[in-house]
C-alpha cells in the first residue's frame, strides 16, 4: 500500500516560507524515527513529549510542533524548552513543554509539524481513520487509527556479530497489521535479490500486538529450515553487497498476508541511500537524515542509518 499522496498534502503557507540551504549552514532537522514514534493512541490522542534535533542551533533553542489539518489550519501549536536536555555536536535533545497532547475526531489527512526559529524544519503527514463507531453498547466509544508512512517506511542500521557488521533492519507494525478479531501475531521478513530469495529472519521472533504502530526489528539469516534455525548463519553485511535490486518483504506468520514491502539497490558493492537522505533535499521539510540514535547509548549519539521504502525500482 503505497501513500505518495500524503507526500504532496497540504502545507503550501508552510512551504513558503522553505528556504534553500548553503553547503556550509544546514538547517535544523527532527530526528524522522524518534518522529514517527511520537505518542498515538485509538482515542485519537497524540501526545508529545520531547524531540532530538540534527544541527541543533545554538546553545538555546526556539522551536514548537504543530498539529494542521488539510485545509492548512492550525489545530494546536506546542513549544519546546529552549534549554536543551542534552547537547552534543550536531545532535540535541529536546523536551516539548507539557501539557503537549492533543486529541483528534475528525478523519481526514493531517500534517505535524516541527519548526525552528519559525520556519518549518520536518512534518509527518497522516491519515486519521475511524475504525469504531461507538455504537457497542458494551463499549460505547468511538475508536480511530492512525495511518501513513509507518507502513511505507524502514532503515537499517549495523549491528556486530563476532566483529562482523551485521543488518539490523528497524519498521513499524500495529493493529492495522492483524486479522480482524485478532490481538497479536507474528511476521516474517525474506529478503529477494533480483527475485530470488536470499535470506529472512527466523519464525519465533517478530511478535506484534494490537494498537498504534510500533517500531520492531529483524536479523536475518542465510536460507535454513524451521527446525534447524538455533544453527542458522548470520546473513552478513559482506552478504548483503552483491549488486542488484532488493526487496524486503514482510508477512504475517498466520496466514501469510503481506504487510511490508521495502526496496533498495547495491551499486558498486554500496547500498543506495534514499533521494530523501541526501543534504539538499527540497523541500526541507520532508529531508530525511541518513542518522538516528545509537542503540546503546541513552546520551544524544548518532550512527549511521539507511532508510528504504516501498517504491518501484528498475
Amino acid at each position: 500500500m503505497r501513500f505518495s499522496h500524503l507526500y504532496k498534502t497540504g502545507l503550501m503557507l508552510f512551504f513558503l516560507l522553505a528556504t534553500t540551504i548553503s553547503a556550509q549552514n544546514y538547517a535544523p532537522v527532527f530526528d524522522f524515527e524518534k518522529v514517527m514514534d511520537t505518542y498515538f493512541d485509538d482515542s485519537g490522542l497524540i501526545s508529545f513529549q520531547d524531540g532530538k534535533i540534527i544541527f541543533a542551533p545554538g546553545n538555546r533553542l526556539n522551536a514548537q510542533v504543530a498539529v494542521v489539518d488539510q485545509e492548512n489550519k492550525v489545530l494546536a501549536r506546542f513549544p519546546f524548552h529552549p534549554r536543551y536536555k542534552a547537547h552534543e555536536g550536531v545532535y540535541a535533545r529536546a523536551l516539548v513543554q507539557a501539557p503537549a497532547d492533543i486529541t483528534l475526531t475528525k478523519p481526514g489527512i493531517y500534517n505535524i509539524v516541527y519548526i525552528v526559529d519559525g520556519r518549518p524544519a520536518t512534518r509527518l503527514p497522516f491519515r486519521l481513520v475511524q475504525t469504531s463507531a461507538g455504537d457497542d453498547p458494551f463499549n460505547p466509544r468511538k475508536e480511530f487509527a492512525f495511518d501513513g508512512y509507518w507502513r511505507t517506511f524502514a532503515f537499517i542500521i549495523m549491528d556486530d556479530w563476532k566483529g562482523e557488521e551485521w543488518p539490523e533492519v528497524y519498521y513499524w507494525l500495529g493493529g492495522l497489521d492483524l486479522p480482524k478479531g485478532q490481538n497479536d501475531d507474528k511476521q516474517i521478513v525474506t529478503l529477494f535479490r533480483d527475485g530470488k530469495m536470499v535470506a529472512h529472519s527466523k519464525t519465533r521472533n517478530g511478535f506484534y500486538k494490537k494498537g498504534h504502530f510500533e517500531k520492531v526489528h529483524s536479523h536475518l539469516y542465510h536460507i535454513h529450515p524451521e527446525n534447524k534455525s538455533y544453527n542458522a548463519r548470520p546473513f552478513l553485511l559482506k552478504d548483503w553487497l552483491v549488486d542488484g535490486v532488493y526487496e524486503l518483504r514482510v508477512n504475517r506468520l498466520s496466514d501469510k498476508a503481506a504487510l511490508r514491502s521495502f526496496d533498495f539497490r547495491v551499486v558498486n558493492g554500496k547500498i543506495e541511500g534514499h533521494p530523501r537522505s541526501r543534504l539538499g533535499y527540497q523541500p526541507q521539510t520532508d529531508y530525511i537524515a541518513p542518522r538516528v540514535q545509537k542503540r546503546s547509548s541513552t546520551y544524544p549519539e548518532l550512527v549511521e542509518a539507511i532508510w528504504i521504502e516501498d517504491r518501484q525500482l528498475k
